[in-house]
């Protein structure tokens, strides 16, 4: 991504993560008890205002079916908040 800035990165995230759970048509609390966390916890991810880690993105993409290696790389990476400016998604 090319902002830097941790916030608009993590928005950016987790509105990614969003579209996919929805594209599925899993609610919130269903992502959640597949996570084992709270729905709270996918709301605030989802958000923004909670950082995510990669471990969370990798098992959420499993949850949703994304089967697209480079998505869920590009993900991840964006989760790390260690992705270079400009690299793909």
């Amino acid at each position: 991504m090319a902002d830097t800035d941790p916030l608009i990165r993590r928005r950016w995230l987790g509105a990614e993560l969003r579209k996919l759970r929805e594209s599925k048509g899993i609610k919130s609390a269903e992502a959640a008890a597949l996570l084992m966390v709270s729905q709270p916890k996918i709301s605030l991810l989802e958000n923004g205002h909670r950082r995510i880690n990669p471990r969370d993105v990798r098992d959420l993409c499993r949850i949703y079916g994304v089967q697209d290696q480079q998505v869920i790389d590009a993900l991840m990476c964006e989760a790390s908040e260690s992705c270079p400016a400009g690299a793909p998604r």
